[in-house]
């Protein structure tokens, strides 16, 4: 895995000749991580999808005192978690939605497992513009866990997409409270800005994300900003 991370490519090879090896299932996540890596989402997905069917029946995987293990629900629900986030970065959201609700089902409740799956629906939910789920799901995350500040800008994101302009503000303020150079807050407080028709203050927002980092999602995103909106004053 850490191969992987930091050559997917080697990683990939290194889990071939493993599974050649008889590795298993271990052996098949470690191929599908390094897929992912390397930007084959859909196929990364596909594979971990199929990883924990196997592992739900003891399929492939290893032996301990004469049997076959078979995963846990919290195992499975991991799985379908990595799978889920695989489909979304793979643009495939329906398939992702199936996923990350089958990862909660087999999550126990009231756990860090169970508020990460969600976290990662709320970002599901999100991608495929229903603001009212996420917003559901990420005030459920706070509410087991208050201490979860970091995602203060998502339900800033969230309420915004809902038409709740003062819950945003409330929230992205408390966010950059906390993360005051954090360009994604910025970039936030830019498009919040740009859908209450503030529009010289989203460009601000949307140039500091530009100092703050040169690359990286909230550059690329403040970057697209910018160009539609000097396309938009030129027309």
């Amino acid at each position: 895995m850490d191969m992987a991370d930091r050559s997917p490519d080697k990683g990939i090879n290194i889990a071939l000749a493993w599974i050649a090896d008889g590795g298993g299932v271990p052996a098949r996540h470690c191929e599908a991580y390094g897929l992912s890596r390397m930007g084959e989402h859909a196929e990364a997905a596909a594979r971990l999808m199929k990883i924990a069917e196997d592992m739900r029946y003891g399929r492939d995987m290893p032996v301990r005192s004469g049997k076959r293990v078979v995963a846990t629900e919290p195992m499975l629900a991991d799985m379908y978690g990595q799978a889920a986030n695989a489909w979304l970065l793979a643009g495939e959201i329906i398939r992702a939605e199936d996923a990350i609700d089958l990862a909660i089902t087999l999550s126990a409740k009231t756990t860090s497992q169970e508020y990460e799956l969600t976290l990662d629906r709320a970002r599901i939910a999100a991608a495929a513009e229903d603001f009212a789920l996420a917003l559901k799901d990420l005030d459920f995350v706070l509410k087991g866990d208050p201490g979860r500040k970091d995602i203060l800008v998502l339900v800033a994101a969230a309420a915004r997409g809902v038409g709740d302009y003062s819950r945003a503000e409330e929230a992205l303020a408390e966010y950059q409270s906390i993360f005051s150079n954090d360009a994604a807050g910025f970039l936030e407080l830019g498009n919040l800005r740009h859908a209450q028709g503030r529009t010289e203050e989203a460009r601000q927002a949307w140039i500091k994300v530009l100092l703050l980092e040169e690359f990286g999602v909230s550059a690329k995103a403040a970057r697209a900003n910018l160009e539609r909106l000097d396309v938009k004053v030129a027309d």
